[in-house]
């Protein structure tokens, strides 16, 4: 992806209109004081927990941390774990708006996952739980350090996007993209330093 592309807002990084799938990308959704704003308060007062996911039938204790937030009552289940959500962080309400603006969707829930450095990373998945509305869109709000992105068709072995994403940057995925891709965050050994990221969902 060319970098000036990356400047414009928003880039389309995957438009598969066969496939019904798109990913957008946004370098700069919020300002870099919104961006150290919500970084800071997010790591000072979100209720991080461990993540042990289930693999193969077994918790398998990782170094990433997550939590839920969203609106009363809503959790998302994955891999053997609960998230239930904590209310939205005071001042998120303008925030859940401008998402709105981008992308059309009321979020109800977003999963909240802390990596301490680049050691912590996620592997191949799609976000498709039963616990989320079909197909609505998935929007990723990055804070912290800069992460690659990484997207592949199911089925198939190498990546077919590759993406840093910086602090501030919204990537939005819609359509059917769960369907059709998964995704990752490899990690990045020389990172040491940590990053937050927030997936708005909308769940059933």
């Amino acid at each position: 992806m060319n970098a000036d592309a990356l400047r414009r807002a928003p880039a389309t990084l995957l438009d598969d209109t066969a496939r019904q799938c798109s990913v957008t990308y946004e370098r700069d959704f919020l300002s870099a004081t919104e961006a150290t704003h919500w970084f800071e308060t997010l790591a000072r007062e979100a209720p991080f927990v461990a993540e042990a996911p289930v693999i193969f039938g077994k918790p398998r204790p990782v170094r990433r941390q997550s939590c839920g937030y969203g609106e009363p009552g809503a959790r998302y289940r994955y891999t053997g774990l609960e998230r239930v959500a904590t209310p939205w962080p005071d001042g998120f309400a303008p925030l859940l708006e401008r998402l709105y603006d981008r992308t059309g969707a009321r979020f109800t829930f977003a999963l909240c996952n802390l990596y301490p450095d680049g050691d912590a990373g996620l592997g191949w998945h799609a976000d498709d739980e039963a616990d989320l509305a079909r197909d609505a869109p998935i929007a990723s709000l990055s804070l912290g350090a800069e992460r690659d992105f990484a997207m592949r068709l199911r089925g198939e072995s190498r990546a077919c996007l590759t993406v840093p994403l910086g602090p501030g940057s919204l990537l939005v995925m819609a359509g059917a993209t769960q369907r059709h891709y998964v995704h990752r965050v490899p990690p990045r050994v020389r990172c040491r330093e940590a990053r937050i990221n927030l997936t708005f969902r909308v769940m059933r």
